[in-house]
């Protein structure tokens, strides 16, 4: 009888203990698994850079222009802002968009006054021809506004040899540490793909633009009371005699 309980209580102290054995083994076997799958979370959202620098190229009347657009994006991938740096020569407005044309000549020969901002046809995807797109995170984008903007400061002149839009790109893109092509003197198009093809890049979409958000709903006017309209009297049915 006692060999018979104690073979009971072996029989239930083994089953328990081999319960629990299997128990902290899975555990074991799901706490690395566990970690790897957090950790490839973490790495994602690490890695994840929601600010971009595009170094473009556009056709133009001439031998094209080249222009940097940088800003921030949505969690969607689309531009949520941006603004647009490229030197090219002075004049141009709203009401005058060819005024430049002198300027642009005589650049070829002297210095002339340079501006710094979005020249007409930057936004038209229609006319780009190349581009290369960076994505970089917080602090590098902080950096690069910050040199961008200094850069605006200077007014710098332009001129179509020695200090065109593909020099003022590529400073940019030095800045940055890319690699850049050691000659300069070549088409926008073609600075922007060596720029690509240095950096190990490959041909990109377009990115998208957000769509502004919604108009704020003017206040609704208040319903006035409605003003009851008199009826007109009816006509007392005659009576037939």
């Amino acid at each position: 009888m006692r060999n018979f309980l104690g073979s009971q209580v072996c029989l239930r102290f083994c089953h328990r203990f081999g319960f629990g054995l299997a128990i902290a083994l899975a555990g074991l076997i799901a706490l690395p698994a566990m970690a790897t799958e957090n950790s490839g979370a973490e790495a994602k959202r690490s890695s994840y850079k929601p600010y971009f620098v595009e170094f473009r190229a556009r056709s133009a009347a001439t031998y094209g222009h080249m222009y940097v657009l940088y800003g921030r994006l949505n969690s969607r991938g689309e531009i949520a802002s941006s603004d647009i740096a490229g030197l090219h020569p002075a004049g141009d407005g709203n009401n005058c968009p060819n005024c430049s044309v002198v300027s642009w000549m005589l650049g070829h020969l002297v210095f002339v006054p340079g501006e710094t901002g979005a020249s007409d046809g930057d936004l038209e995807e229609k006319y780009v021809t190349a581009r290369y797109r960076v994505h970089v995170d917080a602090p590098t984008f902080r950096k690069v506004s910050a040199h961008i903007a200094q850069l605006k400061a200077d007014n710098p002149m332009w001129n179509a040899l020695w200090n065109n839009c593909v020099m003022f790109g590529n400073g940019i893109a030095d800045q940055m540490g890319l690699k850049t092509p050691g000659f300069l003197w070549m088409k926008p198009e073609d600075y922007v793909a060596s720029l690509r093809e240095a950096n190990g890049g490959k041909p990109q979409r377009a990115l998208k633009f957000a769509a502004p958000s919604a108009a704020v709903r003017a206040p609704a006017a208040a319903a006035s009371t409605p003003v009851p309209v008199p009826r007109k009297p009816e006509q007392a049915a005659s009576v037939s005699q």
